[in-house]
């Protein structure tokens, strides 16, 4: 199901996802990462794997894991942007 799919189901969803939108652009000015699910990586848009941001634009798909005693593990699989990882120091930022 698409983004315009659920809207339709349910337009306060839309309202919703705006004010994430601005959430997740107000942590990346603040220098942190965000993680979210995305229709350009499909692989994320069910269960545990999610998109890795990073406030200079690097992007690691990442599975997010609860332990029994609830710990969160992370676990970086691979690049998204690897054209962008080659050009720039990404773990500095």
């Amino acid at each position: 199901m698409t983004l315009e799919e659920i809207y339709e189901l349910d337009p306060t969803q839309r309202i919703i996802d705006e004010g994430a939108d601005w959430g997740a652009k107000e942590m990346l000015k603040a220098g942190l990462p965000i993680y979210y699910h995305s229709e350009d990586y499909p692989e994320t848009m069910d269960g545990d794997l999610f998109v890795k941001e990073y406030p200079n634009g690097a992007k690691i798909l990442t599975r997010k894991i609860l332990t029994e005693d609830f710990r969160l593990l992370e676990e970086h699989l691979t690049t998204l942007n690897p054209d962008f990882m080659s050009k720039v120091n990404w773990w500095k930022d």
